[in-house]
């Protein structure tokens, strides 16, 4: 048993809660079974995001390369997510089930986001729409199954630091979401994702491990900021790989690796562009509008690369900190046609309106669609309740 309690202490003390929205986690000792009890992480995060990656790959010094004016939209994220590890139906001889751990998560966050430079001129023109939606953000749930590294656990049969996880989980979309807003702490969406990893010691002190996963969006009924998010969010395939090297006792340090792939974003009916065409000069005057349809971009990418280091400071505490650096990827953008209307307000199919087509827009694509080629940084902490209630002390007496 002493073995398996190291084995696990050890997998604590590598673990970091270094996942953000779009990048995937690379927290080290993320697929190894812990000792059976309940572990909280508590992070902090910041991104800047005043850099994209633009359509054709392209490293840009804004967020919105379709506006004249550099745009930011700096994030602060608080997240806790709470972790148990257990046996389930032990003594009940369930194929699959009995005879392995298993790992129930609960991750609750509140985003703190706002909309500077460029962008800001164009919503401070219009009485319709707001800065920013920041507030509580989307909860995840998840529940998976250790295939093997977590089996025989009491009797310590299975192989400390070698294991696999397959995972299942949900975004539910319990986020502030302001949907005339460029930026928000909820997404205002469901999605389902699936995620397989495995865990390999290599060498003394070093942990080698590796995942990947796939994640469904549903329909988005309501895209913020007029429609320049998507409406169905292409899904998102993502590898991930990291090593990580004990430096000295209770400190180690661990490098990373994330690529993740969307498919197309879909648009429908946008109702308006930052960027719009002038509408041609006529007596009397005349207006232009997005060309109501269906639009797709090309889709999204990104590829980080991150460092962090951990330090046990206590048997059961963990801290830790994170940076995590983009390598490459693409941001979704789409053209978006404009229709000529005269005379200016005109209901299109009356006698007295006329329309014609009008000039093209390369419109950026909000929300999921932008691939932010900023910095990261991140300071975590992590306790070990142990066995039994987060509110009781463990091992007191009664």
């Amino acid at each position: 048993m002493r073995g398996v309690t190291r084995a696990s202490s050890a997998a604590l003390l590598l673990m970091a809660s270094a996942a953000q929205a779009d990048v995937a986690d690379t927290a080290l000792g993320r697929y190894l079974p812990l000792y059976p009890g309940l572990y909280v992480d508590l992070s902090y995060a910041q991104d800047e995001r005043d850099r994209v990656f633009d359509a054709d790959g392209e490293e840009q010094d804004t967020a919105t390369p379709s506006l004249p004016d550099p745009t930011r939209s700096p994030l602060r994220e608080a997240q806790a997510r709470f972790a148990w590890t257990f046996p389930l139906f032990e003594s009940q001889n369930i194929p699959f089930l009995s005879s392995r751990l298993h790992t129930a998560r609960v991750t609750l966050r509140h985003l703190g986001t706002e909309t500077r430079g460029g962008l800001v001129d164009f919503i401070d023109s219009r009485d319709d729409l707001a800065n920013n939606g920041s507030g509580i953000g989307d909860t995840t749930l998840e529940f998976g199954s250790f295939l093997w590294g977590g089996r025989d656990w009491r009797s310590e049969g299975s192989t400390p630091g070698n294991a696999g996880l397959l995972l299942l989980g949900v975004n539910v979309p319990t986020g502030v979401y302001e949907h005339e807003a460029p930026t928000n702490a909820g997404s205002n969406h469901w999605a389902f994702h699936a995620q397989l990893g495995a865990a390999w010691r290599p060498w003394s002190g070093a942990l080698l491990e590796t995942g990947a996963g796939y994640r469904v969006h549903l329909v988005n009924y309501e895209p913020q900021f007029g429609g320049l998010a998507p409406s169905e969010q292409g899904d998102d395939a993502w590898f991930d790989l990291s090593l990580g090297q004990r430096l000295l006792p209770g400190l180690h340090l661990s490098a990373s690796l994330s690529d993740r792939h969307g498919q197309a974003n879909l648009y429908e009916d946008p109702q308006y562009a930052p960027n719009a065409p002038t509408p041609p000069a006529t007596v009397p005057e005349s207006d232009n509008f997005p060309t109501p349809g269906r639009y797709e971009d090309d889709g999204t990418s990104l590829r980080t690369a991150g460092l962090a280091l951990h330090w046990f400071v206590a048997q059961r505490l963990l801290v830790s900190a994170s940076y995590v650096h983009p390598l490459s990827g693409r941001s979704g953008e789409f053209d978006l046609p404009f229709t000529n209307r005269q005379p200016a307000g005109c209901i299109e199919g009356a006698a007295n309106c006329t329309t014609s087509e009008g000039e093209t827009a390369h419109v950026d694509g909000l929300g999921p669609a932008r691939s932010y080629a900023s910095d990261r940084w991140a300071l975590s902490l992590r306790y070990n309740f142990g066995q039994g209630d987060a509110f009781t002390c463990v091992g007191c007496s009664r």
